[in-house]
């Protein structure tokens, strides 16, 4: 009876954290978060164990491994009171992947005694820095990326201290946002804490801590018998590039060495190349977060979220490494290497269960438009990822235009997004043969033309395989690399950089993002010709690339419809 139980509680504690998310995502204020759905919830008990965390985003699966232990470390267990809210941002201490991530934290109440934490992380559009939207890979330090919080009360006993609430939105150039997302988070947050204060009601602290022990106990378990299950014991290696450092043309070494045994594995990052000297560094916690998501998607990808899932992961990752750097590096673009390095991951795990192996993906190309907007009076920032293309699987074609890997934000409508920014879309179309042929075959990317509506725009550019490109499997083609273009077709037409910050652009000018494809896998020949006929029919391929690469012989009907 007592497993029953054990189950009611666990799925009790993952509703209350996915409530707590749907709550924050209806009451937010910025389209990062009630549009894109950039954050996540959790409820950790007071040893800092994770016990659920619901999240749109697998790049917040590490972000509260640091959190209740520094805030303990400045407020002590037995100084904290009901109605205490606390607030912080450096993943340097909390461990949230960069300063945009705010979280929001509280201490759960039960009979006058704390028996956990609810928490809720959310992507602020600001948080000040050297560029808007505080994130950058060209910025040499975190001290340029914007403003660092460790945790701090900002509701004390259930009253606001208003000076901590106006230091924040002071540094931010998108306070009218940003004041409506923390008091949303803060509103999921209390949903949090009523759920669990419930589940303490009824059945008791003696019976909750049993059942969270047991909770954790099995998912632990459940891991590690899907890893000897799906993985072959072994030693298996990857390595793959990110196109740039940042500041340099020089391109940055990504590779992990994988040790497979009966019931864990190990992933050793000692090979990768050092920290750099600009944004584009990876915490730990957020090469944490990229493991975690791996395991899931190979292992098990319907496996609890909780304490009992880091248990039989090992992660070696030398201080000073980009996938470990020490403060005060740079970390606000931290995304796109971590997603490079999710492919290197793929790609010694699909040695491991080859009938699991995934093609390497697109990653989004990402762009920052920021300025004064005249028509709503105020300075806006609109922080746009667009997807690319997915790795193809040994089950079937990679997906066309879908955000791959640790992305943390989802596709913004067009209708919003020129509701809320002075840019207009003028096109949004899928590009044909970018995804890598193959018997199955990678997902294509897509392009995005954007008008620029007002007199001066500041550009910020970061992005991920323009250079190296998704690589295919078992003699699958490459995907193609993606690209940003400044007027293009006109006399000043322009290709951008891939990494960039405070580019000029002005009234009428026309920028084009071109994102890139997945990977395929397998031999093209071997594609099953209604698949390709089908791709042909729909322009996800061209009648060249059909007859060069897959030996298929287009009919006039096939060329009509393209």
């Amino acid at each position: 009876m007592h497993y029953v139980r054990t189950e009611i509680i666990s799925s009790s504690l993952e509703a209350a954290a996915w409530e707590m998310c749907a709550a924050l995502i209806r009451t937010a204020y910025s389209p990062n978060i009630k549009e894109r759905a950039d954050c996540s919830t959790a409820i950790c008990d007071i040893r800092g164990r994770t016990l659920s965390l619901a999240t749109h985003a697998p790049a917040h699966l590490g972000s509260t491994l640091r959190l209740v232990p520094a805030l303990l470390e400045r407020f002590p267990l037995e100084s904290l009171s009901p109605g205490d809210i606390f607030f912080a941002n450096d993943p340097y201490i909390v461990g949230v992947t960069h300063l945009n991530d705010c979280t929001v934290a509280a201490p759960i109440f039960f009979k006058d005694r704390v028996i956990g934490f609810a928490a809720a992380v959310a992507h602020h559009s600001d948080v000040g820095g050297r560029v808007p939207g505080s994130e950058s890979g060209d910025s040499n330090s975190i001290y340029q990326e914007g403003v660092r919080i460790p945790p701090v009360k900002l509701y004390a006993g259930g009253e606001l201290r208003k000076d901590i609430f106006e230091l924040f939105l002071l540094n931010s150039r998108t306070p009218h946002f940003s004041q409506g997302d923390i008091l949303a988070q803060t509103s999921a947050m209390r949903i949090g804490i009523h759920r669990v204060q419930q589940l303490y009601e009824h059945y008791g602290a003696e019976v909750l801590s049993d059942s969270i022990r047991q909770m954790l106990d099995a998912t632990e378990l459940r891991l590690r018998t899907r890893i000897g299950d799906t993985l072959k014991i072994g030693s298996y290696s990857a390595a793959d590039w990110l196109d740039e450092d940042g500041i340099s043309d020089q391109p940055v070494k990504l590779a992990v060495n994988l040790t497979v045994a009966p019931d864990s594995v190990t992933f050793d990052f000692s090979e990768c190349a050092a920290q750099l000297k600009s944004g584009k560094n990876v915490p730990l916690t957020h090469t944490m977060a990229t493991v975690y998501y791996c395991i899931k998607a190979i292992v098990d990808p319907h496996l609890s979220i909780n304490e009992g899932m880091y248990r039989p992961i090992h992660v070696i990752a030398p201080e000073g490494s980009v996938v470990n750097p020490v403060s005060p590096a740079g970390v606000s673009s931290r995304n796109l290497t971590s997603m490079i390095l999710a492919d290197v991951m793929f790609s010694a795990l699909g040695q491991a269960a080859p009938s699991r192996a995934i093609a390497g993906a697109g990653p989004y190309q990402g762009v920052i438009l920021s300025g004064w907007d005249p028509l709503r009076e105020r300075f806006f920032v609109d922080y746009e990822n667009f997807a690319g293309g997915h790795g193809a699987s040994t089950l079937g074609d990679g997906m066309d235009v879908t955000q791959s890997h640790t992305a943390n934000t989802s596709n913004l409508p067009i209708e919003v997004m020129e509701i809320e920014f002075p840019v207009r879309v003028e096109k949004y179309e899928m590009v044909p043969d970018s995804g890598g042929s193959g018997c199955y075959r990678g997902g294509n990317g897509v392009v995005r033309e954007l008008r620029i509506l007002n007199d001066e725009t500041t550009l910020a550019c970061r992005s991920a395989r323009q250079r190296f490109p998704a690589p295919g499997l078992k003699g699958g083609g490459d995907g193609a690399v993606g690209s940003y273009i400044l007027n293009p077709g006109k006399e000043n037409e322009q290709r951008l950089p891939s990494t960039a910050s405070e580019l000029r652009l002005k009234r009428n000018d026309l920028l084009r993002i071109i994102t890139p494809g997945g990977g395929g896998i397998g031999d093209a020949k071997e594609r099953d010709r209604n698949a390709v006929q089908a791709d042909l029919r729909q322009g996800k391929i061209s009648i060249t690339t059909a007859e060069n690469q897959y030996g298929f012989v287009a009919t006039p009907e096939d060329a009509l419809q393209t």
